[in-house]
């Protein structure tokens, strides 16, 4: 009797572990038959929405003139730019890495440059040309619906002025 009772835990236990496993094989080939997602199942759109922040908030410390701010948060989008790069050097069928690189990069290290001098009236056109860059690169990517803006507002619980 006790035999028989062991082999219905195990004959129970190896059809859960092939149905753990045929499920785990299935998301996995769902996973990878998707495009708009990396083969480890990463999708762009949260690296991008952090660009977003970070640039939103690059905005608001050059409305303030906080040198030391805004050059944090551009090195903030330098860091997270070469993530995306290297994460998704391709994405849904677009080449997202050569694209950052050719539009996105180039606009980095003068506007860089300038918030180190306090060069705020080149500093600001050098902001202009970030956000033109990342629409640029949207449109270029065929998501010209994805546009961004100069923030207007503070949307968040933060002071930009300077120390």
């Amino acid at each position: 009797m006790q035999v028989r009772t062991w082999e219905r835990i195990l004959a129970g236990s190896l059809a859960l572990n092939l149905l753990l496993a045929l499920s785990l094989a299935g998301s996995a080939w769902v996973r990878e038959s998707r495009a708009d997602v990396t083969a480890s199942g990463e999708e762009l759109s949260p690296y991008m929405a952090t660009m977003q922040h970070l640039t939103h908030k690059l905005g608001l410390a050059l409305q303030a003139k906080n040198a030391p701010l805004a050059g944090f948060y551009i090195e903030e989008i330098e860091e997270t730019a070469t993530i995306i790069q290297k994460k998704f050097p391709t994405y849904d069928k677009i080449a997202v890495g050569q694209l950052m690189n050719a539009m996105l990069v180039p606009s980095i290290g003068p506007l860089d440059k300038s918030i180190k001098a306090s060069n705020w009236a080149i500093s600001n056109a050098g902001y202009t040309k970030l956000i033109d860059s990342c629409n640029g690169c949207h449109a270029a990517a065929q998501h010209p619906f994805i546009k961004i803006t100069v923030p207007t507002q503070n949307p968040f619980n933060q002071s930009f002025s300077p120390q």
